[in-house]
């Protein structure tokens, strides 16, 4: 499919709907807000998973079943935190957005890399399938180019520009809308750059990212949240994206 078929039929807006952070500490409200989405028609839904936590048995039981109910599997950092700020642009991206959720910000190059193939193993390891995307923490891919990119087992990379693929070497220029506003500003600030996004994306005629957080519903934009779950679309998985998968 190509990008910009993306307006749907009759207005109807396609959708690529993705729940973050799912961990053992979310794994309760990841589900219930996976199958909110399946009741809503909204499926497929891809689980961002953070495989550095203590993951039981009966947490994996819990992810196989979401697997089965048809949610596709993407990899997310390994412990979803920074250990440190480092540098300037660290601090900034993590006072405006990430505060201390982007991983890969405070590792090297090397580091990012040995993580994403820890992460990449981590599925295989615990009988769950090969993820074909990789979701950085706050979508802050790090000192990592393009090309070293291509040479991981992951075959779709997402930022918060877009979605990279690297079995073509395309990239596709997504908007995005969250909802993960803790505070009045943020409220603000994202519920602006939402209405933005949604603009843009039926003007453009693109997939609209839909990015849950679990503590989404409890959180200042909720309403904005429901109110777009109510509305529905077309549910994508990003790999109509890449018309070789």
């Amino acid at each position: 499919m190509k990008q910009r078929q993306a307006g749907g039929r009759r207005g109807v807006m396609n959708l690529l709907v993705s729940i973050h952070d799912v961990m053992p500490t979310t794994l309760a409200k990841s589900r219930r807000i996976f199958e909110r989405l399946n009741a809503a028609g909204l499926s497929p839904v891809t689980l961002l998973v953070v495989p550095g936590k203590d993951w039981r048995c009966c947490d994996l039981d819990q992810l196989r079943a979401m697997v089965d109910a048809g949610a596709q599997l993407a990899g997310h950092g390994w412990t979803h935190q920074a250990g440190q700020l480092r540098g300037l642009r660290h601090r900034l991206h993590s006072a405006l957005i990430s505060r201390r959720a982007g991983e890969h910000l405070a590792l090297s190059r090397r580091e990012i890399l040995k993580l994403m193939l820890r992460n990449h193993r981590w599925f295989a390891k615990n009988g769950l399938p090969e993820p074909g995307l990789y979701v950085p923490p706050a979508w802050a891919m790090g000192p990592v180019s393009r090309e070293l990119l291509d040479r991981l087992p992951f075959r779709q990379y997402e930022t918060l520009a877009g979605v990279y693929h690297s079995t073509c070497r395309r990239f596709d220029y997504l908007p995005v809308v969250g909802f993960e506003a803790d505070t009045a500003f943020r409220a603000v600030a994202v519920g602006a750059l939402n209405r933005l996004n949604r603009i843009g994306a039926r003007v453009g005629q693109r997939p609209l990212r839909l990015a849950i957080h679990p503590d989404d519903f409890e959180l200042k934009l909720a309403d904005d949240l429901v109110q777009m779950i109510e509305v529905g679309g077309r549910a994508l998985g990003y790999g109509a994206l890449a018309p070789d998968w």
